[in-house]
């Protein structure tokens, strides 16, 4: 059992602003960053917090404010899927590498159906993050639409499926496939065959259309038999090669 009896107290608002010597006013605007303070006042407050040791209260900053600090990532993915695949955890990586010279949290959030998709709106909603980074879109998500009318701050990995404006950051998945596929027609492959991407996923899709514009502009068939549908699984991949293989056991490159 823990005495707290003995725990000293942690430093309030007013006892930084006894002994810097300026209003409680004065303190809070120098904590939330105002520029309604001199210089002078300013440097008195922020040694008064270092030698208090004074850590602001967050819930009562967010309240004058109106921010929380902290970013959401948003996986719409199974969280075996999640926690698997390395290319999402280099996302999770790269962001919060990103946010480690911030004062920014990361929430790592994740959705593995419709139910959970609205909880998390309804989290957003609440004022819980400042934003969200929504990874793994597909056409049915309804988390596009519900942040972008709630008016959260929200970016996209991978452009919007239905082209509504919203900020996004993607590859160029149809010309990475287009020029896969044409340096394989360059090498005499006439049947190619490709494993797509979750045609529900833009993604997919642009793969999809790179690949056949690729055997189209060079006079190739781009026969349905050659297309297998994958979801960006090692599991998926090797499903989709065996229906490749059955479906068109002549192909000569993937």
């Amino acid at each position: 059992m823990t005495d707290t009896s003995t725990r000293p107290a942690s430093p309030t608002l007013d006892e930084v602003a006894v002994l810097a010597g300026v209003s409680r006013a004065t303190v809070s605007r120098v904590i939330n960053d105002s520029p309604r303070v001199s210089p002078e006042a300013r440097e008195a407050v922020r040694s008064a917090v270092a030698q208090l040791r004074y850590v602001p209260n967050r819930m009562a900053r967010s309240l004058v404010t109106r921010r929380t600090d902290t970013i959401a990532l948003v996986l719409n993915e199974p969280n075996t899927q999640v926690f698997s695949d390395p290319f999402f955890a280099s996302i999770v990586r790269g962001v919060s590498a990103t946010l480690a010279d911030t004062d920014l949290n990361l929430v790592l959030l994740t959705a593995r159906d419709e139910r959970e998709q609205q909880k998390i709106g309804r989290y957003a909603r609440q004022g819980h993050v400042d934003g969200v980074i929504l990874m793994s879109v597909h056409s049915d998500d309804p988390l596009p639409g519900i942040l972008q009318e709630a008016g959260i701050p929200l970016v996209l990995c991978g452009r919007p499926f239905d082209g509504r404006e919203l900020a996004y950051v993607d590859a160029d998945n149809s010309g990475g496939a287009e020029l896969a596929t044409r340096h394989l027609v360059g090498t005499g492959r006439r049947r190619i065959g490709t494993v797509t991407g979750p045609l529900d996923m833009i993604a997919g899709v642009d793969r999809l259309h790179g690949w056949r514009s690729a055997l189209q502009a060079a006079g190739v068939e781009a026969a349905p038999r050659l297309v297998a549908e994958g979801d960006f699984t090692e599991a998926g991949g090797a499903r989709a090669m065996a229906e490749l293989l059955e479906d068109a056991p002549d192909l000569d490159a993937v």
